[in-house]
Parts: C-alpha cells; structure tokens; sequence
C-alpha cells in the first residue's frame, strides 16, 4: 500500500507498513548460561515476540539439548517480561505459570524455537520491519488477509469471527486458527501517535531497598526511550532488542520499570518522564494574565456584539444616552430598550391622517419652525402653511363647513361642494 503523500524523512514511520510473518523461528546461544538460566528456568530473548500460551516447536540446532528440553518436542510459552519466557508442557501449565524444570544449558549456539500456524496458535504479536511492535489500539489499524479474503475487525479479546486484537502487547487474535496450509497476509495502515501535555512530564523518585527490581511509575510510557533513569545522579543505560542492560520498561504501555538487577538498598531512584510536549487537555498556557480554564470576568476590557449576525467589533462600553433608554440582563441575554424619538420629547405614531408626533408642533420640517402654532409643512417661511383652514385640491365638500374671520381656505379644482360652505374670512378659488 502506498504511503499518502511524501514518507517522512526523519522520525516516526510506523504506519503504512507491512506486517512480519506470523510463523516465525528465533535462534539462541542455547549455551550460554546468561540466556539459559537453570536456577530460575528462563530463557532470555530481547525483545521476543512470544506470548503465554505460544504453542513452540524446539530444536537444538544440531548441538546439545539444554537439560529438561528434548529436540523436536512441541512446548508452550511463558511470558515473563519482553525480553525473558520459560516454557511448559501444555497450554494449561503454561496459563497457571508451571513451567519445566530446566537443570542445564544446552551446547551449540544455534537453537530455536518456532511459532507455526498449525491449527492450535489463535494469538499472534503483530511486528513489522523484522520486529518492531505494531502498537495498535484498534483492530480497524490493520487490514488481514486469510487466504485472500479480507477478515473483519472486532475491538475484542474474543472475536466471534475474523480477528480482535489486544492492545497491550499488539496482539492479533483470530477467531479460528490459522492451519499451516492458510496464507496470511497483513498490513499495518495507522502506528498509535502518543502526545504528551506538558504536565505530563513528570519526575518519578523510589527508594531502593536491595531487593526490589520492578517500580510502578505514575504514568504509563510507550518505550525505553520516553524515560531518563538515574540512580543517585548517574544516568543509566536502558536495554534494547539486542543487549540486555540496566533496564527496561515491561510492555508497550507499562508503567513498571524492571531493572536488570536490584539497585543498592538506600539508592534514590530518579525517572524522568520525557517525550514530546504538545497540549492535549483543554487547558490553556495563559489568557489575560491567567492560566488554566479560563472564566471571562465582568474587568475583561473584550466584549464582542453583533446584530443580525454582523459584527460591530470590539467595544469596552455600551453608552445609552436619552431618557427611558434601558438594558436588562437576563441569563446570558441582554434585552436592549431605546425609547424616544425624533421631534420634541415625544415619539412618532401612526394616525388615519398620516405621521404624527406628540410634540408641540405637528407635522414635517427641516430645521426650525418660526410660529409654534403653525401646523403643516415648511421652513423658517418658506414653503405651505395652513392655520384654521383647509386646502382642497381635485377632491370634494361634503357637509356642512366654516372658513371663519381670520381663517383661510384654497380650492384648487375641479372641487365639488355637495354640502354648504359658509365663509366668513378668505376663501379663493383657483
């Protein structure tokens, strides 16, 4: 499968990658008696890729056999750390933790031991790149062929069909066992991206007391290189997949710390969590003068506002000026009241004549009006004014009207007087 764009050119590329076989053999010095232990039955193999209740096939690689083993036989792992197994008779023993009393090394440099698919083995760590751990979290992370079909992911220990995994120790777990006739084929689509806040990185400290080789560290980490370890101030070294050193981390996502051998009763323990420091909390690093979730207070100088979905901008201040101007919080609501007007001290309403206001002069002007008595339009003089009068153009008189003394009346026609007009002051007719 081809990676999405341009591979990486330095650090982490995990992912797009093609999974080591299943079967697998792995070949030791079966005769040196820091990889066969006969006082605790272990046998050593970094970073190994067995786990309790791996059905194994042993030889001796045409050597001598190591004492308790016999070549050619069928046994079952022990898992005791990732880089140490015993093994046992059966898958039973292997489950309760019995494992073979082994008495003696073997001579020879080349033994083995091989994991097949022969019917029996469901379990499998899934590697790439002749050994390195998959470190999945979810079965979708692969894509599995068995025997040309695709098999169907469950993020389950025990899959009713196709495969689950287990995460811990990038385990694929198949539903059926794969018989040696079957062809597998795998692919890993996604590595696991740990992030770390930057109060995750942290200092561990313990007190030896001589004894003790395995310490639980207060968080869990992904590998040997995500811890700096130190006893009493110097810097030890940590193992790897091919030397067994000062320590190591148990597992893909442990939190227990295993020396090699128990330090010193007295000596400080020092474990400094490294890694990465990139924020993946809701916290932030500092907002107006303050850290952590931040509350806006009613001294924050920002205020946004918007109407009608537009914004105004950022303002410190909302300023009402005018009587009966009003603002009314109510939960996170803000109800604004502008009363008022234009003209005088009133407000405009509606009327059958029209626009009228309830200040003194009513009607419609520009600047200033020179009588307050007058009623009508214009400015300062200029323009139609109309007192005690009326004004009809193109329209009709019906009823009874008035033109009294010192009153005004214009017909402008053609106007049609149905009732009776009677005029004491100036009437004209255009």
């Amino acid at each position: 499968m081809a990676y999405l764009g341009n591979r990486n050119a330095t650090g982490e590329n995990n992912s797009f990658r093609i999974l080591d076989d299943l079967a697998f053999t792995t070949t030791f010095n079966g005769s040196d008696g820091n990889i066969v232990n006969h006082v605790a039955d272990t046998i050593t193999i970094n970073n190994h890729r067995f786990l309790t209740g791996s059905r194994v096939t042993y030889t001796n690689g045409g050597g001598g056999n190591i004492t308790g083993l016999t070549t050619g036989t069928v046994y079952f792992t022990i898992k005791i750390d990732h880089n140490t197994i015993k093994l046992a008779t059966n898958a039973s023993n292997a489950n309760s933790g019995t494992a073979i009393n082994i008495t003696g090394t073997g001579t020879g440099t080349s033994h083995t031991l091989s994991v097949a698919l022969d019917g029996v083995n469901t379990k499998f760590v899934a590697t790439h790149g002749s050994g390195t751990k998959a470190m999945m979290t979810r079965a979708a992370q692969l894509f599995l062929s068995h025997n040309g079909v695709i098999q169907r992911p469950h993020d389950s220990t025990t899959p009713s069909n196709g495969y689950g995994i287990d995460p811990p120790n990038s385990t694929i777990i198949f539903a059926s066992a794969p018989a040696s006739t079957d062809v597998i084929f795998g692919n890993l689509v996604a590595n696991n991206f740990p992030t770390f806040d930057i109060s995750d990185n942290k200092v561990d400290t313990f007190t030896a007391d001589g004894s003790t080789t395995t310490f639980t560290l207060s968080r869990a980490v992904v590998n040997n290189d995500n811890i700096l370890v130190a006893l009493d101030g110097v810097i030890q070294y940590p193992s790897d997949s091919q030397n067994t050193r000062s320590y190591t981390v148990s597992g893909t996502g442990s939190n227990s710390l295993t020396f090699a051998s128990a330090p010193a009763n007295g000596t400080i323990v020092h474990v400094r969590h490294i890694g990465f420091a990139g924020a993946s909390t809701s916290g932030v690093t500092g907002f107006l003068g303050r850290s952590g979730n931040i509350e806006i207070t009613d001294t924050d100088p920002i205020v946004g506002i918007q109407s009608g979905g537009v914004a105004i901008g950022t303002v410190r201040t909302l300023n009402f000026i005018g009587t009966g101007n009003t603002v009314q919080v109510s939960g996170n609501t803000i109800d604004i009241s502008i009363a008022g007007g234009g003209g005088g001290a009133g407000a405009f309403t509606t009327a059958i004549t029209g626009i009228q206001t309830t200040s003194q002069t009513v009607g419609i002007g520009t600047t200033s009006v020179d009588d307050a008595d007058l009623q009508g339009i214009g400015n300062s003089a200029r323009g139609l004014y109309v007192s005690n009068g009326m004004i009809l153009y193109d329209n009709a008189i019906n009823g009874s009207h008035y033109i009294g003394t010192s009153m005004n009346g214009l017909m402008a026609g053609p106007v049609r007087v149905d009732g009776v007009l009677s005029v004491d002051g100036n009437f004209v007719v255009v």
